[in-house]
């Protein structure tokens, strides 16, 4: 990974433009069952992310979901979450979308690929997690990320706060906190941003403010 990069602003994918949970919660729905009866969207909304759902820590749950994260086919129809592609084209008319940060597995790049083309999303590099790297581990792969690329890389939007547990006291970058209203962190800049809009109007005043 070389810092080639132009200066700009790097995106999450996963929660924070595609909602990818709703349709492997479907997965895990069929396969490993639904213990507190709620629709996939209710659980989807209610934990954010797989590793916080207790029920399914076991082992056949997480061979369902490794057997769905590692196929191509899994990617390519995922719905978008609501407003990001509408936003993403007014931020990067803000600041360049540069780079397109993902814990998802080198495995799946062309679907990847496909799918951010698919929805017209802005062309950047997309920066996939190695797969020696576990997934258990792939916040603090890419907190190291944000480390090495920056200042070519001035943040990222993304929707989980573990990503900010990882960054050092002396990250100067920005993570625009998606689908949350608290920070974690407040010796870095965290800004929590609730809807897209948000997050669009987050940059522009960072933008103003020429924090970066």
């Amino acid at each position: 990974m070389e810092k080639t990069l132009k200066k700009g602003l790097a995106l999450d994918i996963d929660e924070t433009l595609s909602f990818t949970i709703g349709l492997l919660v479907e997965k895990l729905m069929e396969g490993a069952g639904n213990p507190e009866n709620l629709t996939a969207y209710e659980i989807a909304r209610k934990y954010k992310h797989t590793d916080n759902i207790s029920y399914w820590q076991n082992e056949a749950a997480k061979k369902i979901i490794t057997t769905f994260i590692s196929s191509d086919e899994f990617y390519k129809d995922l719905p978008l979450i609501e407003n990001a592609k509408e936003m993403v084209a007014k931020i990067n008319k803000i600041i360049p979308i540069v780079a397109y940060i993902t814990v998802r597995s080198e495995k799946v790049i062309e679907s990847t690929k496909f799918w951010l083309k698919k929805h017209n999303f802005p062309e950047a590099e997309l920066i996939t997690k190695p797969s020696s790297i576990p997934v258990s581990e792939g916040n603090k792969w890419k907190a190291g990320v944000l480390e090495y690329l920056y200042p070519q890389v001035v943040g990222i939007v993304d929707d989980n706060p573990n990503l900010t547990n990882f960054l050092s006291k002396d990250y100067k970058g920005t993570v625009f906190l998606y689908d949350h209203n608290e920070a974690k962190r407040n010796d870095i800049k965290v800004i929590p941003c609730e809807k897209w809009e948000d997050v669009a109007e987050a940059v522009r005043k960072s933008m103003i403010n020429n924090i970066w």
